[in-house]
């Protein structure tokens, strides 16, 4: 077996390079206990992670700011609202010529704005999150919505209201 067969075998997934950004404060909460894990492997066909990173707010349990780093995301903690540390960040993101698909982990209207510069930039836009309390006008801007379950245990990825795959993803566990 040639080298190309086991290059192929190496590859996971899609090569698109990705930039992430999760507000913690509203993804990775008890209330919808999401895995860290869970958004890593909702990400995994769709392309290449190069940027991670999850905003937290000083107040954030060292268990979750462990569990970031572990998973190799890195953590960026502010004393003020994670809002504007994850508008500037992903403002970061839409101007890296290096990341083509920014994948925002957001549940709220008001990173709409993110979303529109990101898409007249050329980026393609990404939204992950809990499939309970996801902003409708989020969903119909986003190029693709990623809902984590809270119970049911699949994870769909959809594109203009059509389901294009559908991923098997572990039971919660608390972080």
């Amino acid at each position: 077996m040639g080298k190309s067969f086991f290059k192929f075998l190496r590859k996971s997934g899609g090569e698109k390079p990705i930039g992430l950004i999760i507000n913690g404060p509203n993804i990775l909460t008890k209330k919808f206990n999401i895995r860290i894990e869970d958004i890593l492997k909702s990400l995994e066909e769709i392309g290449k992670i190069r940027v991670a990173k999850v905003i937290l707010n000083q107040n954030a349990p060292l268990k979750l700011i462990e569990a970031v780093v572990n998973h190799g995301l890195e953590p960026v903690i502010v004393s003020g609202r994670a809002d504007v540390a994850v508008a500037v960040e992903a403002m970061k993101l839409i101007y890296n010529p290096k990341i083509s698909t920014l994948a925002l982990g957001v549940r709220d209207a008001h990173f709409l704005p993110i979303l529109f510069e990101g898409k007249r930039v050329g980026k393609e836009v990404i939204i992950i999150a809990p499939s309970e309390g996801l902003s409708e006008a989020l969903q119909n801007t986003a190029d693709e919505i990623i809902k984590l379950p809270l119970s049911n245990y699949k994870a769909s990825i959809t594109l203009n209201d059509n389901v294009l795959r559908v991923l098997e993803v572990s039971p919660p566990k608390s972080i």
